[in-house]
């Protein structure tokens, strides 16, 4: 799965138009909800990478870090369905903005109270992070087809 994920964000990075591409489709409501949990464990990750920097503990902060770019990935990945890239984007951190607010509330906007964040989020987006929804992974196939299919007909134009 971490070589899926690393392929695809390579993809996704060179050619971006490509992989995102502006045609209008229908907004799937499902897709749509998986977005925003994904939304809400980047915006967790984000946080708690902030607190084990600032506590020094550089490795795990590391390990929240990459979790935060994941989850931020999957988000807008499934927020692009239906959208341009540019809205995707857009959505993708206002979703993530709304939960760093509310998070930053709970926590009462002190690093030494992520614990509260951690024993309300943890368990959940480590579930959607090692286990990801079908449809999930239906997405990303279908977009590692598109795009070998892009590449192909590139290659074949004069």
């Amino acid at each position: 799965m971490q070589k899926t994920i690393f392929i695809l964000l390579l993809i996704l990075i060179l050619s971006p138009l490509s992989s995102f591409g502006q045609e209008k489709r229908q907004i799937d409501k499902n897709l749509e909800n998986i977005s925003w949990q994904y939304a809400e464990c980047a915006a967790y990750y984000g946080l708690v990478y902030y607190a084990m920097k600032a506590s020094n503990e550089n490795e795990t902060a590391n390990a929240y870090r990459q979790l935060e770019n994941d989850a931020m990935f999957y988000s807008l990945l499934l927020g692009n369905e239906g959208r341009s890239k540019d809205l995707a984007i857009e959505v993708t951190n206002a979703r993530i903005d709304i939960y760093k607010k509310k998070m930053k509330l709970e926590a009462d906007n002190r690093n030494e109270n992520i614990s509260i964040l951690i024993n309300k989020y943890h368990f959940e987006c480590q579930e959607l992070m090692q286990n990801p929804p079908t449809e999930l992974i239906e997405v990303l196939k279908r977009k590692i087809v598109e795009e070998a299919n892009n590449q192909s007909k590139s290659k074949d134009q004069p």
